[in-house]
C-alpha cells in the first residue's frame, strides 16, 4: 500500500466519509420506513413477505455500522459489513438498470434514480471502506481509549 494511503489520517477521513454516509442515510430511512419499504419493493428482488422486515432492520444495521465507524469501535468488522452492504447495493442498482427499472435507489429520503452515477458513488465508498478493512488505525477511536494503559496500584500483603 503506498505510504500516503497507509497514513492514519486517510483512515480517519475514510471513517468520516463512510460512517457519515451510512449514518445520514440510515436516519433518513428510519424516519420514514414505509417509503423505504416501497423503494425496496420496487427493486423486485425480495419476496413481498421480506420487504417490511428488511425496511425495518437494514437502516438500524446501517446506523450502527456508521456510528461505530465514526467513533472507532471494531473498525475492521464494521468496515467489512459496510463493504458487504455496499457490494449488495451496487449489485441491486446494476440489476435494476439491467432490467430497465427507473426507480429511486432507496439510499435516502432524497430522490436519486438508479444509474451509473450511483454505482460509481457507491464504488468509491466501497474503496474507502476497503481501506479501513486493509489497515484499520486506532487513532482517534474509542477502542484506543479503552486499551490505554493506566498505572495500576499494587497493594502488598
Amino acid at each position: 500500500m503506498p505510504r500516503i494511503l497507509a497514513h492514519p489520517v486517510v483512515c480517519i477521513l475514510a471513517r468520516i466519509v463512510v460512517g457519515g454516509i451510512f449514518t445520514m442515510y440510515a436516519v433518513d430511512k428510519i424516519a420514514v420506513p414505509a417509503d423505504f419499504a416501497l423503494n425496496i419493493e420496487r427493486y423486485e428482488l425480495l419476496p413481498l413477505a421480506l420487504v417490511n422486515l428488511m425496511a425495518i432492520i437494514l437502516p438500524w444495521i446501517e446506523l450502527l455500522v456508521g456510528v461505530f465507524l465514526l467513533v472507532g469501535v471494531r473498525l475492521r468488522a464494521n468496515a467489512i459489513l459496510a463493504v458487504a452492504m455496499l457490494a449488495i447495493f451496487i449489485l441491486a442498482i446494476g440489476s435494476a438498470m439491467a432490467r430497465g427499472l427507473e426507480i429511486n435507489c432507496g439510499c435516502s429520503a432524497h430522490s436519486e434514480t438508479v444509474g451509473w452515477g450511483k454505482i460509481i458513488e457507491d464504488a468509491l465508498y466501497l474503496l474507502l471502506a476497503l481501506r479501513i478493512v486493509i489497515k484499520p488505525d486506532a487513532t482517534l477511536t474509542l477502542e484506543r481509549l479503552a486499551t490505554t494503559d493506566t498505572p495500576s496500584v499494587v497493594v502488598a500483603p
